[in-house]
């Protein structure tokens, strides 16, 4: 038995297996074989990101790091109005987040990508988003420069002081993101983020979460064994299950929560606390 205080208890090939197959399902096809899984996570006890153990944190980027201000649905709203929709706030909301979901997997629905089917994943959202509006694609435009611009953009009160933290401490920091292009002068201009230059983006290395291949990538440009990379992100498939899937540890960022977890932390500072628990 290793002197690492580490239960393992899940199989990681397993859980990629499981990914896997949702690709395979998104194709539209039936898995070869059906998988009997049975995730349970990496226990650590008393252990902080300042050990050996983690040599690189890397943090999905819209809802981990940065939020848009206004919200998503707001800045569709208030620019739709300027192409003549009537649709109210409410409407616009719904309809976003039924169109995002539409869409989440990709153009092609096997969560592959590339900058030029990114921004027809984001013509096609808009379009059912405002299907009302005059112009539709000088609403898109307008729309797909907005979220371009920092300005649009807010980091969370925790995070300038946990980049700085961890890279006092020698842990290599990177954004993994479902993103497009337009991520690097939001993390270029905004000060909390000056830190993170190593980036890796969806829409730059042709896969999204949560399919293996995007964390592959990951690996690949944090040089280090995917054991000692700890992903941190606010959706719990996407940078939870299918980062432990292909090895990592993996923890999930919930600012809502009440208190928290082995699986959950709702503060980004806690990943810099002594004795935090990571999985």
């Amino acid at each position: 038995m290793s002197s690492c205080p580490v239960s393992v208890t899940t199989s990681a090939s397993k859980t990629r297996q499981l990914l896997i197959c949702l690709q395979t399902w998104q194709l539209g096809r039936s898995p070869a074989k059906s998988f009997d899984i049975e995730i349970t996570a990496l226990t650590f006890s008393n252990i902080d990101v300042t050990t050996p153990l983690i040599s690189c944190v890397a943090f999905d980027a819209v809802g981990t790091l940065i939020y848009p201000e206004p919200s998503v649905s707001r800045a569709y709203w208030q620019i739709g109005q300027r192409f003549g929709t009537r649709m109210t706030l409410e409407a616009v909301s719904a309809a976003f987040h039924a169109a995002f979901n539409k869409f989440a997997s990709g153009v092609r629905k096997d969560f592959s990508t590339s900058e030029v089917e990114e921004r027809e994943r984001w013509r096609l959202i808009v379009q059912d988003t405002l299907p009302d509006v005059i112009d539709p694609t000088a609403c898109f435009d307008e729309l797909h420069a907005h979220f371009a611009k920092p300005t649009a953009w807010r980091t969370f009160p925790d995070v300038a002081e946990t980049l700085q933290a961890l890279t006092q401490r020698g842990i290599q920091i990177v954004v993994a993101s479902n993103f497009d292009e337009r991520l690097h002068p939001v993390c270029d201009e905004l000060p909390e983020l000056k830190l993170l230059k190593r980036r890796v983006i969806s829409a730059s290395i042709g896969w999204h979460k949560p399919s293996p291949q995007f964390y592959d990538h990951l690996v690949r440009e944090a040089e280090c064994p995917p054991e000692q990379i700890l992903m941190v992100g606010d959706d719990w498939l996407n940078d939870v299950v299918s980062a432990r899937g292909a090895g990592l540890q993996a923890v999930l960022i919930d600012r809502k929560r009440p208190a928290e977890s082995q699986d959950v932390i709702t503060d980004l500072r806690h990943l810099t606390r002594s004795g935090a628990i990571l999985r």
